[in-house]
């Protein structure tokens, strides 16, 4: 997958180990997050995702460990731009991200791109319409 780098000091996304799911994204520069609050944390790359593919912007444990929340993060195939990560910090402390740190993880699955059409009924299934803890504790 093509990955261009905007700026020199950015890394390139890489897999811990070859069957990683998600490749780790780096901090670009050092950021701090402060308490409760919502920061974006640069890359300072581009990615051209492959045809029918769709990048999740996912979180890494051992940050969210820390109370530090990769907020959702969708890359559609065509978008050229920088990768930045938002990030939320749960805690009353700051956080920070120094340069080329680890910050979340990219994970690229297929898509699918069905039309939609409205519809009086839905066809049956066993779950129905049975939602939020439908299944009990």
């Amino acid at each position: 997958m093509k990955v261009k780098k905007l700026d020199p000091r950015a890394k390139l996304p890489q897999r811990a180990h070859p069957t990683d799911s998600g490749a780790d994204l780096f901090a670009l520069t050092r950021t701090v997050l402060a308490p409760r609050s919502i920061t974006h944390v640069h890359t300072g790359i581009a990615v051209e995702l492959p045809e029918n593919t769709s990048g999740i912007i996912w979180g890494k444990s051992s940050v969210e460990s820390k109370g530090i929340k990769a907020m959702a993060g969708l890359v559609d195939a065509p978008y050229r731009g920088e990768l930045i990560v938002c990030m939320y910090n749960l805690n009353d402390t700051e956080f920070v991200f120094e340069a080329g740190q680890k910050v979340a993880q990219l994970v690229v699955l297929p898509t699918l791109y069905p039309t939609f059409e409205q519809a009086d009924e839905l066809s049956d299934t066993s779950r129905a319409d049975g939602g939020f803890g439908s299944t009990g504790k």
